[in-house]
């Protein structure tokens, strides 16, 4: 049976819940799939996974300082030929602003690149959920739209 693993970072518990609805789904297929923490894995236990998705709230136009650090530690792994997916959550009111549009940067953005770098390859592109405010709610929809994410995901991992 293959195995997943949905890591997040999450401050007000948005991502948290993208995260469970994306494991929900991925594991709808047949998939064993676990939900943890950054703060809270055991890192020596990820290479035991056949498939990685990592996400955090975007911070500014990149990644918090926490999903750095545990990026960093991530790249002491041997991790090539495992698939993976990035995902994240954004502050509604940047998504409006012409600067943001612009700049075009995300937590997923960064996330898919650190792992292409240790040669994770990503199944699907990366996305990323719209949260109203600061704190929250997320925006209507964004949960189940992760969930048929990880249907999706978990149909490529079983086939």
């Amino acid at each position: 049976m293959k195995k997943a693993l949905v890591l997040y970072h999450s401050l007000f518990g948005n991502t948290k819940k993208v995260a469970a609805s994306l494991a929900a789904g991925i594991s709808e297929k047949g998939i064993k799939v676990d939900c943890v923490s950054i703060e809270e894995i055991d890192i020596d236990l990820i290479p035991n996974y056949d498939f990685l998705a990592i996400g955090g709230p975007t911070h500014v136009i990149g990644l918090s300082k926490e999903m750095k650090k545990f990026l960093n530690r991530l790249k002491t792994l041997n991790l090539k030929g495992k698939k993976g997916f990035s995902f994240d959550t954004r502050n509604h009111s940047r998504m409006n602003s012409r600067r943001w549009l612009l700049i075009e940067n995300s937590a997923s953005k960064r996330i898919e690149s650190k792992l292409k770098k240790m040669k994770i390859k990503p199944i699907i592109p990366r996305m990323s959920s719209i949260v109203i405010g600061r704190e929250g709610p997320l925006e209507s929809g964004v949960e189940t739209a992760m969930f048929e994410t990880g249907r999706k995901i978990g149909r490529l991992l079983a086939s």
